[in-house]
């Protein structure tokens, strides 16, 4: 099995992550166009809960399990294989029974009943998906990148093949039914990328040493696992308490359920999907480091581990920047180019809403990438407990901004982007301060900072007039966002042409990451 080093791998991951991320957002605007604003509300109200159930019986696990791999022998990764696989299936079947029984309850408390048949499609999917992150976390730990990422596109090609077809043949019965037709494809999807993974580890697994070790235990797995799983539950914990507090806000105000329910959709179905499409970049920087650093940090070698965190906090800079910027400048031209068909001007202006709400998440880009590396980073020297502390306080705040905010009717659904944008600037600072508590950052605010702001000023200058010289429209739009894209690279090569800094430059970036 091909072991990649830490820019390979990064890149191979962030790519098929980007296309998967991609494939899932292309696959959100025909279903706008199926289901409505509405239907993707009742689509999107099931995911909180879902999502954490996922964190409970499968997130922890692959950064978890490609720790233990990481620093063990093959035949340690066999019996964690196996064992994991034992465990972790269990609590998965658990955990989608429970949610079948109980999808008519959970869907009235979240203020729209019409979501339960949606929970019982999604339900089997939770098995699925605990059973795949095993074989995601050996793969991440043997440093073999190929098979997660082939897995991630499988899983979204077939998601957006099967969930389109269902949601049109079941959207004429109603809503629900065509909500429901939508997750029955997600449900497939996985299935598929299951068979994938296992076929591929059946294959590699033979270069393993054969002999089986007892040492591991499920209890030293799940120790493990918890702190990882604690740490990536919180989010999704605050998203689910989002899900039963936003629509029952926005109706306490005024608005009708359908209305609610509408915004709700466009909020988590529309922009948060956007709003995550680059932070996924940086995500696959962060799943890269754990291995890394944590065999370094094992090794007693601090200085390659802050040389590891410095790279991958910088190259998170590097990429989510732009985008975030972009985000900002241009929301209403993002929208209109992929909603165009599927929102509507009705009770609310949807496109209106959308683009609001994107200006304001696009400064949350850049503090989710920081916290998501910074929290890898800090797990992977076992400092697993601070990220933890950070984010339930962070989190806390936005529940509490939240309640208040999207009480007051003025600001309505806006007050739940406000709330999320303020978690995460708190959860950045306070990770980051932590970091560089334990770790010596090579970061300058000259050549990480202050030279790709400038370069975002004179992409987005550059957007503009060509904007306003080749007008709107499709190849118009494309053209706009590819000048933009390459003024940002071109300016960076310029300013920092003839400059040195730790005998690097940032037109190598990508080239001045030492390998394992």
């Amino acid at each position: 099995m091909k072991k990649q080093n830490f820019i390979v791998g990064s890149l191979i991951l962030a790519l098929s992550s980007f296309f998967a991320k991609v494939i899932g957002a292309v696959y959100r605007i025909p279903l706008t166009y199926i289901l409505g604003a509405e239907g993707l509300g009742l689509y999107q109200m099931i995911f909180p809960l879902y999502s954490t159930l996922l964190v409970l019986c499968s997130t922890g696990v692959p950064n978890a399990i490609a720790k233990i791999v990481a620093s063990g022998n093959g035949a340690q990764n066999r019996a964690v294989v196996r064992k994991s696989l034992l465990f972790f299936a269990g609590i998965s079947l658990f955990m989608s029974l429970a949610l079948a029984l109980l999808s008519k309850p959970i869907a009235t408390l979240q203020g729209n009943g019409d979501a339960w048949l949606v929970y019982v499609g999604i339900a089997p999917a939770i098995f699925f998906v605990g059973v795949l992150s095993v074989f995601r976390g050996y793969f991440q730990g043997k440093q073999n990148i190929l098979p997660t990422s082939i897995s991630l596109i499988i899983e979204q090609l077939f998601k957006l093949i099967f969930g389109l077809l269902f949601a049109s043949l079941f959207i004429s019965r109603g809503l629900m039914f065509g909500a429901f037709g939508a997750v029955l494809g997600v449900t497939l999807s996985e299935i598929f990328a299951l068979v994938m993974i296992v076929i591929q580890y059946l294959f590699s697994r033979r270069k393993d040493t054969q002999n089986i070790c007892e040492n591991i235990t499920v209890k030293s797995i799940v120790k493990t696992t918890i702190p990882m799983t604690i740490s990536s539950m919180i989010m999704p914990l605050t998203l689910l308490v989002d899900s039963f507090l936003i629509i029952n806000l926005l109706k306490h105000i005024g608005y009708s359920t359908s209305t609610a329910t509408n915004m709700y959709g466009i909020l988590t179905g529309v922009v948060n999907s956007l709003i995550n499409l680059p932070v996924v970049l940086s995500m696959a920087v962060a799943t890269m480091v754990i291995p890394i650093i944590s065999k370094l940090h094992s090794n007693h070698q601090a200085h390659l581990v802050a040389d590891k965190a410095t790279s991958a906090l910088r190259l998170v800079l590097f990429i989510t920047l732009p985008c975030a910027v972009v985000f900002l400048v241009f929301p209403k031209d993002i929208i209109y180019f992929l909603f165009k068909n599927g929102l509507k001007v009705g009770v609310i202006d949807e496109y209106q809403v959308a683009s609001n709400l994107l200006r304001i998440g696009a400064f949350a880009i850049l503090f989710i990438a920081l916290v998501q590396v910074a929290t890898t980073i800090l797990q992977s020297i076992n400092k697993t407990k601070v990220p933890v502390y950070n984010m339930i306080g962070a989190c806390f705040l936005k529940v509490m901004l939240t309640l208040v905010l999207v009480l007051i009717p003025s600001i309505n659904i806006y007050g739940a982007m406000w709330s999320t944008l303020t978690c995460y600037v708190v959860c950045a600072i306070l990770n980051l301060q932590n970091l560089t508590t334990c770790i010596k950052i090579k970061l300058s605010l000259q050549y990480d900072i202050v030279l790709p702001a400038l370069a975002c000023v004179m992409m987005a200058t550059s957007m503009y007039a060509i904007k306003q010289i080749i007008g709107v429209g499709f190849i118009q739009t494309m053209t706009v966002f590819l000048v933009g894209g390459a003024m940002y690279l071109l300016t960076i090569l310029l300013l920092n042409y003839r400059r040195t800094y730790d005998k690097q430059t940032i037109a190598k970036y990508f080239h001045n990451i030492k390998t394992l």
